[in-house]
């Protein structure tokens, strides 16, 4: 072999060089799109404010590019920066991920897991397991409906979320591996003045022209109901539109008839539950994570404890799902 063939046989294998950006500067630009403002970005990095600055305009002048529009109101993104945004997400939890991996590879998990859940009662029992478990591990949890807590995992929001569908159906997304955890039943309720007052409960076709107090759109209580009233051919007569706390009070006003789940509803003297007579109408509450972070160590022991959970309730059927009565919202 030449000198020549040598030299060019081992230039083959040289890597090719790696492209580089800041990632102080690209972390700057994460973090004020994340908090919306200078102010807030500098917080959460632990800097100044000026130093958050300057790294956000040497980012924008190393590539030509704006990514921010600053207003009175604080930073709005620029088509650009949307784009970059949605990229720096992935960035940041894989960081995240690596750091959770060198951190937990002596065995004891640490770090911080970010979780999403339809309700307090739906998820507080999973979260209490597994602080007993992982006592080191500080967790944060961000409620909304299925729906919001979905893309807040699928855009590295969240690392995991207890989220609903309804029964028997898949969640329609394939990047997110699921845990089912339990069943509940789609109810009503209505104020003690109600004509309803003191039935165990109605049929969908007594709906036709009652006034329904339902959930915003994306809560899968209300998805479930829509579908056994269009099944039944009975027009939904919504009337209001409010978040899970909301229903009951607006049922105990005597606004309409309140749609939520054998699950959430609580005792209270001013209302009467209402059962559905003739259809089953259930939404399953899931433990989700993205697939590609399965094997991430917080991620992992999350699933694993809910798994344990949901088949302990499911072998003990004659004792209270604590696991979840979650209702899929």
């Amino acid at each position: 072999m030449t000198n020549e063939t040598s030299a060019a046989h081992g230039a083959e294998r040289v890597p090719a060089a790696l492209r580089y950006v800041s990632f102080n500067q690209l972390r700057s630009f994460h973090a004020v799109a994340c908090a919306g403002s200078i102010t807030r970005a500098a917080q959460m990095l632990h800097v100044s404010q000026p130093t958050v600055t300057i790294q956000l305009r040497q980012l924008e002048s190393s590539y030509g590019v704006e990514l921010v529009h600053r207003n009175r109101s604080g930073m709005q993104l620029t088509d650009v920066g949307r784009e970059l945004f949605a990229i720096s997400e992935r960035i940041f939890a894989l960081e995240k991920e690596a750091v959770d991996l060198l951190q937990n590879a002596s065995g004891l998990l640490t770090g911080h897991l970010r979780v999403g859940g339809v309700g307090p009662y739906f998820v507080m029992q999973l979260l209490a397991e597994f602080s007993k478990r992982y006592p080191a591990i500080q967790l944060s949890l961000t409620l909304g409906n299925s729906e919001e807590a979905l893309t807040d995992l699928i855009e590295y929001r969240n690392d995991v979320a207890v989220i609903g569908r309804p029964a028997g159906q898949a969640t329609g997304n394939t990047r997110v591996a699921v845990v089912p955890f339990s069943r509940q039943s789609v109810v009503f309720c209505v104020s003690r003045e109600h004509h309803w007052a003191g039935r165990r409960g109605v049929r969908l076709s007594e709906l036709s022209g009652e006034a329904l107090i339902m959930r915003e759109p994306g809560s899968i209580s209300r998805l479930a109901l829509e579908e056994a009233l269009a099944a039944a051919n009975v027009d939904a007569n919504v009337v209001l539109e409010v978040n899970r706390e909301g229903v009951w009070e607006a049922a105990a006003a005597g606004l309409g008839v309140g749609v939520t789940t054998d699950a959430e509803f609580r005792p209270d003297d001013r209302l009467t539950m209402l059962q559905v007579l003739d259809a089953e109408v259930q939404t399953e509450a899931i433990v989700v994570s993205l697939r590609e972070r399965q094997e991430a160590p917080l991620v992992r022991a999350f699933m694993a404890i809910a798994t344990e959970m949901a088949d302990a309730a499911t072998a003990v059927p004659s004792r209270p799902r604590v696991v979840g009565r979650e209702t899929a919202d």
